[in-house]
């Protein structure tokens, strides 16, 4: 790849780890969703312009099929989701600001230590992309640790899925198409089944915070 197109998508998955980033730092599930929504269009773009790049097909209609599925219709499914539980749509988290943004430090530091620094030094075309992607991995699996609300952690898994769909496209792991289309349908499947799993949740519970699913009824 040319060095322009390397800076470009840098530049997109920059925008992708500040998305997640951001994602600690918000309350209101609504600003959770645009945020998974700039994600997961960042991820479409970094995978369409290494398709462009490397005049693979299949890469390009996987990219495709992210924006379409990822960016436009799972955003669009979970403010409808949102729309039936109304104000409920909205978690803490565990620990306080501070702290963490102290942990998410902590997180990108050791994304660029010096003991996933050999493996920056064995794909030198991904220096900048490979410990952002990984940083985006730790920090999406620490808002499902962090948040308390369901809602937040199905956000977090799904934004861990983009991370590792970016780490795996900037350090040049390439999957079969029937098997990327098949993650993504997978996906698809998985964001109806959560709708149905998140209204008995609330319907038992009349809550969505995991601080009020400690104590378990039975009816």
């Amino acid at each position: 790849m040319s060095e322009y197109v390397l800076n470009a998508l840098l530049f997109v998955d920059m925008a992708a780890f500040l998305a997640v980033l951001f994602m600690h730092l918000i309350k209101k599930d609504s600003h959770l969703i645009w945020l998974y929504a700039l994600q997961s269009m960042a991820t479409g773009l970094f995978l369409l312009g290494t398709g462009i790049a490397e005049e693979e097909r299949s890469l390009i209609m996987v990219a495709a099929l992210t924006i379409i599925i990822k960016a436009i219709a799972a955003p669009i499914f979970f403010f409808r989701l949102m729309d039936r539980f109304g104000s409920h749509g909205s978690s803490s988290s565990y620990l306080s600001t501070p702290v963490t943004l102290a942990a998410l430090m902590a997180l990108v530091m050791f994304a660029y230590s010096s003991v996933f620094q050999i493996l920056g030094m064995l794909l030198p075309g991904t220096v900048g992309s490979f410990p952002l992607s990984l940083a985006a991995i730790f920090m999406a699996i620490f808002l499902m640790i962090n948040r308390r609300g369901v809602f937040s952690q199905m956000i977090g898994i799904l934004a861990l899925e983009n991370s590792i769909v970016l780490l795996t496209a900037c350090i040049g792991i390439k999957q079969p198409i029937a098997l990327e289309v098949g993650i993504i349908s997978d996906i698809a499947l998985w964001i109806v089944i959560a709708n149905a799993f998140i209204s008995m949740i609330y319907r038992q519970f009349g809550s969505l915070s995991t601080s009020d699913l400690k104590q378990l009824t039975e009816e």
